[in-house]
């Protein structure tokens, strides 16, 4: 009776494997076929009559995939005007964003070539990329990255006003600003009033603090949101100690603290006025389970400008927060490659 039952069980089996070969077989030799449809619809011959068609391009049009947007072939013979061969006009249109292809319409021919894999590249900044690539010897797709965050020029200079204030995602460091900007719905932790995050964050972090006792880390925050005036204070209360160059390196100049977002929190271990190593590496480990990331780490110092704070905490939310931890970047280079 097993004998049976093993045997229908492997014939139908059997039987189930070459009906999804098959199957996948005719989609397969189906979609075939409609890509070889669609690139012999995919001609200029449809629009030969129109105004813009122009004979001198007759047999660079033949070369050219037509392409959806509305105002196509006026792009093309702007392509074709500064001296793009087909090919080019065809890869331009496959690999790279919109803003980029408008770009390069407005301006001379430049060579994009190398540029086509790397998704975050601006064509504005082409030059700034080829110069910085040669002073650091560096690669073009990291050329591409540190230019994009700023770090061509000295901190605190080239300075962009963020847009995106009330995102939980907001980019806020040496090279883009708050200015006076205060979040709308802080909310004071439920056991200390003293200290205010947004609601959002205010609740992760309080689950965060359940999670690290349950594994007796036992911390505690000393520094939540703080206004821009307060910030102010702060770092010149720094600089007279300290002096600006030194202080530039802990504290954020007004307009430029994570702080002021309502999104971040340093925190001390009970009983020390400072993390204790042990904690540290559990916050490191585990922050990003509750969407956070710590934002400062000795790896990252040369691209956030800041010494390793083990202690300041970013909320982001739990599904970027934990890809950030995966990708192991600072989080100025993971807003660059995924979320700008």
């Amino acid at each position: 009776m097993k004998k049976k039952v093993i045997f229908l069980t492997s014939f139908l089996l059997a039987i189930l494997i070459l009906l999804s070969t098959y199957f996948s077989y005719l989609m397969n030799n189906h979609t075939k076929k409609e890509l070889k449809t669609m690139s012999e619809k995919t001609t200029f011959s449809s629009i030969e009559n129109t105004p813009l068609f122009k004979k001198e391009y007759e047999k660079q049009y033949e070369k050219i995939v037509i392409q959806k947007e509305s105002n196509f072939l006026a792009e093309v013979n702007q392509f074709l005007d500064l001296k793009y061969e087909p090919e080019e006009i065809n890869q331009i249109y496959a690999f790279l964003r919109r803003d980029n292809i408008e770009k390069l319409l407005s301006s001379e021919k430049r060579n994009v070539k190398e540029y086509y894999s790397i998704t975050n590249f601006d064509v504005d900044k082409i030059y700034r990329y080829e110069e910085y690539q040669m002073k650091h010897n560096c690669s073009l797709k990291e050329a591409v990255l540190k230019v994009n965050i700023g770090l061509d020029h000295d901190f605190y200079t080239q300075i962009e006003e963020i847009e995106n204030k009330n995102d939980f995602t907001v980019l806020v460091n040496k090279y883009h600003s708050l200015g006076e900007y205060e979040p709308t719905d802080l909310k004071p932790l439920s056991y200390d009033a003293r200290y205010q995050l947004r609601e959002q964050a205010r609740n992760a972090f309080e689950e965060l603090l359940s999670g690290a006792k349950l594994e007796g880390v036992f911390i505690r925050p000393y520094s939540a949101y703080r206004s821009y005036e307060y910030q102010a204070s702060l770092y010149e209360k720094y600089v007279l100690q300290d002096g600006k160059e030194v202080a530039d390196t802990y504290s954020a100049r007004p307009g430029h603290s994570e702080h002021q977002t309502g999104l971040a929190v340093d925190v001390w271990s009970e009983g020390f006025t400072e993390i204790t190593e042990n904690d540290a590496k559990w916050l490191q480990e585990n922050s990003y389970k509750y969407g956070f990331i710590v934002r400062y780490t000795k790896e990252n110092k040369s691209v956030t400008g800041y010494i390793e704070e083990p202690w300041h905490l970013r909320y982001l939310g739990f599904d970027i927060a934990w890809d950030v931890h995966e990708k192991g970047l600072a989080y100025d280079e993971y807003y660059d490659l995924y979320l700008k």
